[in-house]
């Protein structure tokens, strides 16, 4: 109530300092005319004044009065036919009138209008007493209060209250620093990954960018069971357009949920929405776990490698993965160039070399990257695995949509050491399709259908390939 009177004061202020001037009595200034007539009878009594002096002869002075009298009665007919004076200034308080009638109506209208479309008119008040028992109020006095101790007192509990407690009032950047800060105190857990993970995709608006990825698949790695984890990764994969990864990622999930789990209506309905999207029925899709780091993935798309490559999926992992991204990246270096200098004193480590290609990948120095799965397809030059390596880091370094010569190269060699090789036929039938040669990529893709398990959550898009293909039936 208190909210309102104050605005009636301002408005009733505001409508004075407005409406005042418009309706003062205006005083009528003397017209043109009359002050013209003034001068002209000034200028008869000048024309006596004169002959009484001797100045003007009888002539002149009749004269001089015949041409001034002329000019007066000019004026005086002016004066008849041009609008009086009392009518302009009736006109003037109709239009000053009208005005504020304008103003006075319009004003409060209008600002009330503005508040009840932008304000919130239907809220009660909130005395001071109240505002200091709301509860996000009082998060955030705890959460600055816990922030304040740990700048002198630095503790890895703190921290995840901390973490905990941003996340709660909807503070994700701050609550993924706090995150890390826990983890790189050696608080590591699945679930402390998995919330990081989660803050960090709540902070990019849904996103599951690659920092929380890589949360999200350390947590599986201490924990293959996290229901959060296994959620975010299906939700990467559907983000990228791989639906039916999604599901199958997410229907694994639905049979290993308790039957009154809360997340359970969510799950069905992702699932439900991107099988739509994905035009195929979910039930048709296997249930599959998402796929631990480095796992090839039969679509050929490139896998997530871990943070330095060759590192161990372990707690000295995550904590690696918990830094912030600047710390992360020179830990990582340090590693990697420590796995080039071994490398050096024994060149003939094939599963070094390829560890080493995948750390530079990570660090997305491609160059290095390649010379380093050259030297592992070099060393075993008839093994499908190196080739592969070295096939990811050259499609990584296309510079178009196109697939890249070398890559397709690449691809051919791995299908003439082993026909069956579901990645590489793939590739070698899109790079058929690319170039304008239908009937053998449909020959390949037709072949590699019938590879395919009638489960697999690749067939569906498979499906849709091939039937877009030209002179398709």
């Amino acid at each position: 109530m208190t909210l309102w009177i104050v605005f009636v004061a301002v408005l009733a202020v505001v409508l004075l300092l407005l409406l005042v001037p418009l309706l003062r009595r205006q005083v009528q200034a003397p017209s043109r005319v009359a002050y013209d007539i003034v001068v002209y009878r000034d200028q008869l009594a000048e024309v006596e004044r004169d002959v009484e002096r001797g100045l003007l002869s009888a002539e002149q002075a009749e004269a001089a009065r015949t041409e001034i009298l002329r000019r007066m009665r000019a004026a005086e007919d002016a004066e008849i036919e041009s609008p009086s004076g009392d009518y302009r200034l009736a006109a003037g308080r109709r239009l000053r009138l009208g005005a504020a009638l304008v103003i006075l109506i319009g004003l409060p209208v209008g600002s009330f209008g503005v508040y009840a479309v932008l304000g919130t008119p239907w809220l009660p008040g909130q005395p001071y007493a109240s505002r200091q028992a709301d509860p996000d109020l009082k998060m955030t006095q705890l959460a600055d209060n816990l922030a304040a101790q740990l700048k002198v007192k630095p503790e890895a509990d703190g921290f995840a209250t901390l973490a905990e407690t941003y996340f709660a009032l909807r503070r994700y950047p701050e609550a993924a620093e706090a995150f890390r800060r826990a983890l790189s105190m050696g608080l590591i857990d699945a679930q402390m990954l998995a919330s990081l993970g989660e803050a960090i995709t709540l902070q990019n608006n849904g996103e599951v960018i690659e920092d929380a990825r890589r949360a999200f698949q350390q947590a599986m790695t201490l924990d293959n069971a996290d229901p959060r984890a296994r959620f975010y990764l299906g939700l990467a994969k559907a983000q990228a357009g791989r639906f039916a990864e999604a599901v199958s990622i997410w229907r694994d999930l639905e049979k290993d949920s308790p039957s009154d789990a809360p997340w359970l209506p969510m799950l069905k309905e992702h699932i439900a929405t991107y099988a739509r999207q994905g035009g195929f029925d979910p039930a048709s899709i296997k249930p599959v776990p998402p796929a631990p780091e480095g796992t090839k993935t039969a679509d050929g798309a490139n896998p997530h490698t871990g943070a330095a490559g060759g590192l161990p999926e372990s707690k000295q992992a995550a904590a690696v993965m918990a830094q912030a991204p600047e710390d992360r990246a020179k830990t990582i270096k340090g590693m990697v160039e420590g796995l080039a200098a071994r490398l050096q004193q024994n060149p003939d480590d094939v599963e070094g070399w390829q560890r080493l290609a995948r750390s530079y990948q990570a660090l997305n120095d491609l160059g290095h990257a390649r010379e380093a799965a050259e030297r592992a397809v070099k060393l075993r030059p008839k093994a499908v695995e190196p080739k592969l390596t070295l096939a990811e880091i050259q499609l990584a370094a296309a510079k178009t949509n196109r697939l890249p010569a070398d890559f397709v190269e690449t691809m051919r060699a791995v299908m003439a050491i082993e026909p069956n090789n579901d990645r590489a036929m793939y590739y070698v039938g899109a790079a058929e399709a690319q170039d304008g040669h239908p009937d053998q990529a449909r020959k390949i893709w037709s072949r590699l259908l019938e590879i395919l398990p009638p489960d697999s959550p690749h067939r569906p898009e498979l499906v849709k390939q091939l039937a877009e293909l030209p002179g398709t039936k």
